[in-house]
């Protein structure tokens, strides 16, 4: 009996001597990758035999350019810009430059009418720029890579060539804008060439292409064997055999075709059959979807923006995937275009009189519906109701921004026109005074010369103070009626008489008379201002009084305000009628009352205080959305 030898372990963990997997019986041991194709030729044939080769060089490309961008510059800077852009047929010739950037590699050529062989001027004057110039890489010879890593040019060409003209035409790499393929890394194979311009995308996703278009072709081709007619006629091989059997055989087969068209029948012998066999072609869709996906992930499109079809799935949209597409679109413009672009703009923004650094971004990609846009609109419009109020931006300035935001979006023709004309008429922006701003000035002052102090302050705090107008002073004007948390007072006008009672009742500080004020509505839950109707108290200024005398008490509420609470059967009915309306109430009863300091000792026995008497005399109510940060806002004096 021979000797039987232990297994070997190979080095590969993968080997296996049982299946021959990693062995010379595996298959796939002789598998090996090749570049599919290289030359020109092949490209061009590509892009112009196939539409889907098309769309996804295309494509990109377009989304690249489609939206233009958006300057931080004056109005006549862009105009100028914008002209000069459309002399030199800039974004076509950008859109042009990229395609072929995609296809192996572009160049855009800035010619000036000068030799060509120099670098561009340190200065260029107003339109210099005679031409842009658009070339394909294989009109262009390349000269050796420069090796000095000192140079900023260091992997550039030292210089490029223009092919196929009666004499060699050098071209300074400084004139030359280059947009190039899917990046090719440095390793021995490729020439340098193919380095510096890299890969075809056509090379890149030509398998997948094939792949998808040769399972539509074959699927196409089986339509046509999807019902087939199978005819048995007796005595078939004889009729063959004889003189014009065959004629007589096809004239029986399309007789009998006709007689199912005309007459929906079929006439047959007694011994002859006939059945209609009919192929299945349950799954195709299914498959040609999968090649599909494998050609738009080769691609890196969405099947909805390379197909144009409906996204699959149930209650599928698509948005995640375009979303996703132009995160990846605008990370191409910041990689691949912005640095090309800023290249030519060093010298178009020169030939257009503008400055060359002037700062831009590019414009956003989605496109919003009239929903959407709208629902931005209303959301900025609120956000900018509590900046008006946080008072943390010049009105003026917060004014000029959101005039050139509504312009911007075009949803309102002919605003700039009607802005300047307006502003030539002398209806400027507001100066930040509260008559121009829509602020209500405390106990209905009118903001004129001699009128710019709180009543009952004795010249206290200036009602133009914006610290000031942004806790207590305004009645802020909605936007809309959007339902939103609310806050509805009346301020105390004779605020000075209650100030000079708490002084001789020992209180060292009060709330200064401007904030002093009864609170008619609290409501955390949103409620529409418009539905909370209006006061039936009050004079023909909104204003309301309430008689000396009857119940008054000096309480603490909380851990440290102290109020005077008295009774108002007006202003109690007003906040019933708004909780009815849908406002809300967080503080149990609601019993009114006029803060007076919070900084009211503790050990201060209040039930010692004989409460204030005289009338209280309020003003008209004031709207405004709830801020749940006053109190930090409150001063005492």
């Amino acid at each position: 009996m021979g000797t039987v030898s232990p297994l070997r372990r190979f080095a590969d963990g993968l080997a296996n001597v049982l299946t021959g997997r990693g062995t010379t019986v595996d298959r796939s041991s002789f598998n090996f990758w090749a570049r599919r194709f290289t030359t020109p030729e092949q490209i061009e044939n590509a892009y112009l035999g196939s539409w889907l080769h098309r769309k996804i060089v295309d494509t990109p490309a377009q989304d690249m350019v489609r939206a233009g961008r958006d300057w931080d510059a004056e109005d006549d800077q862009i105009a100028a810009i914008e002209k000069e852009e459309k002399r030199l047929g800039y974004w076509a010739k950008l859109y042009e430059a990229l395609t072929l950037g995609r296809l192996g590699g572009g160049v855009i050529l800035i010619g000036l009418g000068d030799d060509p062989s120099r670098p561009l001027p340190t200065t260029i004057r107003p339109n210099q720029i005679q031409y842009l110039t658009v070339l394909s890489r294989w009109q262009l010879t390349i000269g050796d890579m420069e090796l000095d890593p000192a140079l900023p040019t260091f992997g550039q060409p030292r210089y490029f060539r223009l092919a196929g003209t009666s004499r060699n035409i050098d071209i300074h790499p400084s004139r030359v804008v280059c947009f190039k393929g899917l990046p090719i890394p440095a390793i021995r194979v490729a020439s340098w060439e193919d380095r510096f311009w890299g890969m075809s995308v056509v090379e890149a996703v030509d398998e997948a292409v094939q792949q998808a278009t040769t399972a539509c072709a074959g699927f196409a081709s089986l339509i046509d064997e999807a019902k087939i007619d199978v005819f048995r006629f007796n005595g078939t091989v004889e009729q063959l055999s004889l003189p014009g059997g065959e004629e007589k055989l096809m004239k029986r087969v399309e007789l009998t075709n006709t007689g199912k068209s005309v007459h929906r029948a079929v006439i047959l012998d007694k011994e002859d059959e006939w059945e209609q066999r009919q192929l299945s072609l349950a799954g195709v869709r299914d498959v040609i979807i999968t090649y599909d996906a494998r050609v738009a992930g080769a691609a890196d499109i969405p099947a909805t923006r390379l197909f144009g079809k409906a996204p699959d799935g149930m209650n599928a949209t698509g948005e995640g995937d375009l979303a996703n597409y132009f995160q990846s679109i605008g990370a191409k413009q910041d990689m691949q275009l912005r640095p090309a672009m800023q290249q030519l703009d060093a010298v178009v923004l020169p030939s257009a009189g503008v400055p060359a650094d002037l700062p831009w971004t590019f414009s956003t990609l989605m496109v919003l519906t009239e929903a959407q846009a709208a629902d931005i609109e209303l959301k900025e419009a609120q956000a900018l109701e509590k900046y008006v109020g946080l008072a943390v931006v010049p009105e003026s300035a917060l004014a000029k921004t959101v005039q050139n935001r509504m312009i911007e979006s075009g949803r309102f023709p002919g605003l700039k026109k009607n802005i300047e004309d307006a502003e030539k008429a002398g209806e400027g922006l507001p100066d930040g005074g509260e008559a121009d701003l829509g602020i209500v000035p405390v106990g209905g002052n009118s903001g004129k010369e001699g009128d710019r102090t709180s009543a009952g302050a004795g010249g206290g705090t200036p009602v133009n103070s914006p610290a000031r107008r942004a806790v207590n002073d305004a009645a802020v004007f909605f936007a809309d009626a959007a339902p939103r948390p609310l806050y509805v007072q009346r301020k105390l006008l004779n605020a000075a008489d209650l100030i000079a009672w708490a002084k001789d009742n020992g209180f060292k500080s009060t709330l200064a008379a401007d904030d002093m004020h009864v609170t008619v509505l609290y409501s955390r839950s949103p409620v529409d201002p418009m539905k909370m109707g209006e006061s039936w108290s009050g004079d023909e200024q909104g204003r309301m009084r309430v008689k000396p005398g009857g119940p008054r008490a000096i309480e603490r509420f909380g851990e440290n305000a102290v109020v005077l609470l008295f009774a108002s059967w007006e202003l109690e009915s007003r906040h019933r009628s708004m909780v009815d309306a849908g406002g809300s109430h967080d503080f149990g009863d609601y019993h009114p009352h006029v803060t007076l300091s919070y900084e009211v000792p503790a050990d201060v026995v209040l039930a010692a205080i004989k409460p204030y008497a005289g009338a209280l005399e309020f003003g008209p109510e004031l709207f405004e959305p709830l801020d749940l940060d006053w109190k930090r806002k409150v001063t005492e004096e």
